[in-house]
């Protein structure tokens, strides 16, 4: 496998190859995959264990001769790296960690940006495997300048992110031990559904960080997240969907309990578990973004429901290679 194409797991991503497109010959190609957090979000940050499952859609990118130009026509982002803009600053940072300034990088983006599901990334990883694999260096240089480029977007961003984008699978991530991927039984339909309302990592990450400040017992609900971790990869490695979901169903609670729901998030999660969900819960930092919702059997139905209260939301599946969405 060529690791600047970013693949695993079965889940496709385009080859990493030179060709035409216009004029200029590109001359890496990568992908990164959108992500969605299975339990342990903000946890993690505090070097609890998360688990994330990478996601068959994403971004790809595009790397040929240039002057240091970044474009994706799907989120509207034009920029030139180190501009003063958030994505500028980060490809600045990015092609800084690369010894790199003759480039310019086309991206194709499947995921809708500041959703929860690792939009940053899968852009991150993805553009920097493009030009690793274009100026000839290796893949722990990429992701050390992919990293480079989340800590401009996010901060103290915890690693869980960038792990799932340049894997693609499903795996377990401690910031002091990294990622491991997982056994997984059977591949597991997932509903995702998008709130419509953005949300700000690195804020949600310092509203946690000044609640357990300032109410120390709150160390006690990351840890219970934390707590849920082993469970969960039991539920995975057995096929159990339906201890899963209840496992979410206790996450979105604890994750309630930090404030990083919203109405929204809870109208979403309450209408999938109504819909014939088994659980449902927040995914990603909260404030806004994304809610996952394991249904099997109800997955139009979830759909249904989501769409009738004004979201909108999609299938796909984990921990394997699926047909989606449904």
């Amino acid at each position: 496998m060529n690791s600047a194409a970013g693949t695993s797991s079965g889940l496709p991503a385009p080859p990493a190859t030179s060709g035409e497109t216009g004029a200029r010959a590109v001359r890496g190609t990568a992908f990164g995959h959108g992500k969605v957090i299975l339990i342990g979000e903000h946890a993690v940050v505090y070097d609890q264990p998360a688990l994330a499952a990478g996601l068959a859609m994403g971004v790809t990118a595009g790397a040929t001769d240039g002057t240091g130009r970044l474009t994706i026509p799907a989120w509207d982002v034009t920029v030139t790296a180190g501009d003063e803009s958030p994505v500028g600053r980060a490809f600045g940072a990015l092609l800084a960690r690369l010894e790199v300034g003759d480039v310019d990088v086309s991206v194709e983006a499947a995921l809708p940006s500041r959703a929860g599901l690792g939009s940053s990334a899968a852009l991150a990883i993805a553009v920097a495997r493009a030009v690793a694999l274009a100026r000839g260096r290796d893949d722990e240089t990429a992701r050390a300048a992919a990293a480079a480029a989340e800590t401009v977007f996010h901060g103290t961003a915890s690693g869980i992110d960038l792990a799932a984008a340049a894997s693609g699978a499903i795996g377990r991530f401690r910031r002091s031990e990294g990622w491991r991927e997982l056994p997984v039984l059977q591949a597991m339909p997932l509903c995702v559904g998008l709130t419509g309302r953005p949300r700000d990592t690195r804020a949600q990450v310092e509203a946690v960080r000044r609640l357990r400040e300032r109410t120390p017992a709150v160390t006690a609900v990351i840890e219970a997240l934390g707590a849920l971790v082993e469970p969960a990869e039991h539920a995975l490695a057995v096929g159990d969907i339906d201890g899963l979901g209840r496992l979410f169903d206790v996450a979105h609670g604890l994750l309630a309990a930090l404030r990083v729901s919203s109405p929204e998030l809870d109208a979403m999660v309450h209408a999938a578990r109504a819909a014939g969900a088994v659980g449902a819960k927040l995914t990603g930092a909260g404030g806004g973004g994304a809610v996952i919702a394991l249904a099997p059997g109800h997955e139009r139905d979830v759909l249904a429901r989501w769409k009738s209260a004004g979201f909108e939301g999609f299938s796909t599946g984990i921990g394997g290679k699926l047909e989606w969405p449904l």
